[in-house]
């Protein structure tokens, strides 16, 4: 039986990506920083999972505390023993901000999810360039200046911590032309590539940080709620929280190493995804790429 690498086969949490099963444990011992980590969001789902998952620290980063103290409230009914810390107000867009948030940690993160993220749809012709141009700040200003402030503390660390993952939520809007959504899908498609680079770089200079792109599938966030978008769209959002939540705690893994500087789609079985390994690293797929005629 074929099997497409794309192809959207999960929809919500399963054996394989189990934070309370099969990854149980995956995390211990480990603290996650997660931005964009609201109750009502992926990033909250990514944090409650890695909890699952045995973390011993969870560090919510957002810029409105409510949400963050809602995280943190759900942490503690199903992992009671995982600390969290609420670091809230913080424009991951703003260097100085995201400088402050990192040095102000008590100890430097073993994985880091940028999540925070914005959209508006308007056609091009009829947008407002501020607002247009606010989507790519969030959306790739963010992570690089996260990717950025977290590489140089992994590598300036007292204890001389190495390694480290990062994980940017992408999505398939990278790969996928709709209209009024040019903003969002340029930042997503630039976010894959500049995920490939912070992989290549990092393993250049032996810090140990590997860093991914995840599609997170089509969750209803409060985002995607208050989002304009044509009904045939809206009725593609039939994923699960979970679903990134477990992909997430699973691509921070040792397992899930050859997936590094790529683009990985969480609605894609994992654990068939794995049986593919030797193909993808051969052929170097889920990479951003102009693909030629073959002569």
């Amino acid at each position: 039986m074929s099997f497409n690498i794309l192809n959207p086969t999960r929809h919500d949490t399963y054996p394989f990506i189990d934070p309370s099963h099969n990854l149980r444990g995956a995390a211990a011992g480990k603290t996650v920083l997660i931005t964009g980590a609201g109750a009502q969001g992926i990033g909250g789902a990514i944090a409650q999972a890695f909890a699952r998952a045995g973390a011993s620290s969870v560090v919510l980063v957002g810029r409105r505390k409510e949400p963050l103290s809602e995280t943190r409230d759900l942490i503690g009914r199903v992992a009671p023993g995982c600390r969290v810390v609420v670091a809230d107000g913080v424009d991951v867009s703003d260097a100085k901000q995201v400088d402050k948030l990192f040095g102000g940690l008590e100890e430097v993160p073993d994985v880091v999810v940028s999540n925070a993220a914005t959209t508006q749809t308007e056609l091009i012709a009829e947008s407002d360039p501020e607002v247009w141009w606010r989507t790519l700040e969030v959306n790739l200003k963010g992570p690089y200046l996260i990717a950025r402030a977290y590489v140089n503390a992994v590598r300036g660390a007292a204890k001389k911590k190495m390694g480290g993952r990062i994980i940017n939520v992408s999505s398939n809007g990278s790969w996928n032309c709709a209209p009024g959504f040019s903003a969002y899908s340029a930042s997503k498609i630039a976010l894959n590539s500049f995920s490939e680079y912070v992989d290549t770089e990092e393993r250049a200079a032996g810090s140990g940080v590997r860093c991914v792109a995840m599609h997170p599938g089509g969750v209803i966030t409060e985002m995607a709620e208050r989002t304009e978008m044509a009904e045939n769209m809206r009725k593609m959002l039939v994923d699960q929280p979970g679903l990134p939540g477990g992909t997430a705690v699973f691509l921070s893994t040792d397992q899930a190493t050859f997936l590094m500087g790529r683009f990985v789609s969480s609605t894609c079985d994992m654990e068939e995804l794995e049986k593919l390994k030797e193909r993808v690293v051969e052929e170097d797929l889920l990479k951003s790429r102009v693909v030629g005629l073959k002569r």
